[in-house]
């Protein structure tokens, strides 16, 4: 027998016109039995079920239910789980409802599927959900976990703007036409070695949002997938311990790394490759380490807001902060940047740390060698101290010659005539015959400075030569 509730439902079904039930209660397989074979609608209207305010008694199982009907129960009150396993509906809207848990494994849904602002006693169980157009969960409460893994959405996938995930969200090989929005939402880790927010390998073909979220435990992005970008500002990115972010071989055209100020914890960027790179080294979290070994990046840049620029120092220091066992890649990467915008000469100074720090990792050796280079040459990346070097030791090797000269002759008689400046010039500039270093035979002190002064012009000559390439190469 039909209560008044569920007779004008029913009716409510066949003309599809909403029904609001003020809190009545509607037994669960009345509304199954509408939609599963429920009497035809008038004609030029479409049959739906569209309830508002209902408590939904009894369990509302539509395993396996084909129906293009739409099914919309907004603010209802379930006492039991809704379960839509394997079900292919036409739309789906649960707005606003109470429910102890959703699952709904391998559910198509034609056009939309939206739970916003619900509360969920449990979790919600969407593994391998198929919409056809956006999945929304915007504003949500759950109570346990929230499994996405292999969604297929050929829309949007609004899983933030307040929605809570107090044991974390997992979307795992979704495959996401538009956006993956997880902009404001709240998510915490199950336990300490558990996830608040995975997405391994998923695919996007719009943007990942997660601007203003907040995960209390480790993001795990690894291989992930962004045709558009991959937004964290003022993302507050927290850890009990270990890694707090992996973007490891994440592919993105731009990535936005910018974590609020209390953020904690590793983020690692290994083998990731981003078109574009905006952060900030001048406001990066203090209790944020970051791991930048074989990231890639075409080129770094800041936003239109911003009204400061970052200077190579400012990010050099940021580096050395992190990089506790030196790897050439973060450098060289700098540099090329710095190179594509125009910014030689910090590309320059990037390059020199990268040396000077490669010389000190080799020891005491390595690091007093890598001292003098840097002293004198710059590690040949400033070839104008290069170039007074040779004119400092060619005045100095002239000045000593013409003190101690002249020196005696290879050949009397044959010599040509004394002049301590060709001498020295002779000796300092490799591959060049003058005529006068092989003319004269230096002994004892002489001899040393000559061969002082030959060392000296092959090191700064090459430096010099090594350095006009680099100019007209650019």
């Amino acid at each position: 027998m039909l209560t008044r509730t569920e007779r004008a439902l029913r009716h409510a079904f066949r003309t599809g016109t909403p029904l609001d039930a003020g809190g009545a209660p509607v037994r669960a397989a009345v509304v199954a039995e509408l939609l599963l074979a429920g009497p035809p609608a008038r004609p030029g209207r479409t049959a739906r079920v569209d309830l508002t305010g209902a408590r939904i008694t009894g369990r509302l199982d539509l395993t396996g239910a084909r129906f293009d009907a739409p099914l919309r129960l907004r603010r209802c009150t379930f006492d039991e789980p809704l379960v839509l396993d394997h079900a292919e509906i036409g739309s789906v809207n649960l707005d606003e409802c109470e429910l102890p848990s959703i699952d709904a494994e391998s559910l198509r849904v034609r056009r939309w599927f939206g739970l916003r602002h619900a509360r969920v006693a449990a979790g919600a169980w969407l593994h391998h959900i198929v919409v056809g157009g956006g999945l929304d969960l915007s504003g949500t409460t759950f109570g346990a976990e929230v499994d996405v893994q292999r969604a297929v959405v050929d829309g949007d996938a609004k899983l933030g703007h307040g929605t809570v995930y107090p044991a974390g969200v997992r979307i795992d090989g979704a495959r996401i036409a538009g956006d993956l929005n997880l902009a404001n939402a709240t998510a915490h880790a199950a336990a300490a070695d558990a996830t608040a927010i995975r997405a391994n390998g998923a695919v996007v073909g719009g943007g990942i949002w997660l601007h203003g979220t907040v995960a209390e435990g480790l993001v795990m992005l690894i291989g992930v997938r962004a045709e558009g970008a991959i937004t964290l500002q003022g993302t507050v990115l927290r850890a009990a311990e270990g890694s707090a972010l992996l973007l490891i071989e994440a592919r993105t055209a731009m990535l936005t790394l910018r974590p609020a100020p209390d953020s904690a914890g590793a983020i690692v960027l290994r083998d990731a490759h981003v078109g574009r790179l905006v952060d900030d080294p001048a406001t990066w979290p203090p209790a944020c380490t970051v791991e930048l070994a074989g990231l890639t990046y075409d080129r770094i840049s800041r936003r239109s807001d911003d009204t400061k620029a970052w200077t190579a120092r400012e990010r050099l220091a940021w580096m050395a902060r992190f990089d506790a066992a030196f790897t050439p890649g973060p450098y060289d990467q700098l540099a090329a940047a710095l190179r594509r915008d125009g910014r030689e000469g910090e590309a320059r100074q990037v390059l020199r740390v990268r040396e000077r720090r490669r010389h000190r990792a080799m020891g005491r050796l390595g690091a007093s060698w890598g001292a003098v280079q840097d002293a004198t040459i710059g590690f040949g990346y400033r070839p104008a101290r290069a170039l007074l070097w040779l004119i400092a030791v060619l005045a100095g090797g002239s000045t000593w010659f013409a003190l101690h000269g002249p020196l005696a002759p290879v050949k009397p008689g044959e010599s040509p005539t004394w002049d301590p400046l060709l001498y020295t010039l002779d000796l300092l500039v490799p591959l060049v015959d003058l005529g006068h270093e092989h003319a004269w035979n230096p002994v004892g002190a002489d001899k040393a400075v000559a061969v002082l002064v030959m060392a000296a012009g092959w090191v700064l000559a090459t430096t010099v030569v090594t350095g006009a390439g680099r100019a007209l190469g650019r």
